[in-house]
């Protein structure tokens, strides 16, 4: 489970603001431009912000619990990545990988156009 936020190189100061609102919590990543591939077109180079430490979580938990997004498919969405976020926190050794499965699952069913929920297998 993760958090993230990407824009285009020229909105770096956004990501880092976002960063620094989250009290440094994460790392920020450069994704290099690319090429078009079959799939894509050109990508441009970009900032990535990505907070993945089950601890460094929290704040961004702590965040959207204070103020929840006011969208309802999102906020559900919201809902589900939480349960996830906080099964792994709780059961950082005995994770069941049958129940993430089945949350990724309802994750992926509120939005299937987004690649952001899109269900990765093993």
């Amino acid at each position: 489970m993760y958090f993230a936020v990407k824009q285009r190189e020229d909105n770096r100061q956004i990501v880092e603001d976002i960063r620094e609102f989250f009290q440094f919590v994460g790392k920020l990543y450069l994704n290099k431009a690319s090429e078009p591939t079959k799939n894509s077109g050109n990508t441009r180079e970009a900032v990535y912000y990505r907070v993945t430490k089950a601890e460094e979580l929290k704040v961004i938990l702590d965040h959207f619990d204070k103020f929840p997004l006011q969208s309802v498919k999102k906020f559900e969405a919201y809902k589900v990545w939480r349960e996830m976020v906080l099964h792994k926190i709780e059961n950082y050794r005995r994770v069941d990988y049958n129940k993430l499965s089945l949350l990724a699952q309802r994750l992926s069913k509120l939005n299937l156009q987004s690649r952001a929920f899109k269900v990765h297998t093993r």
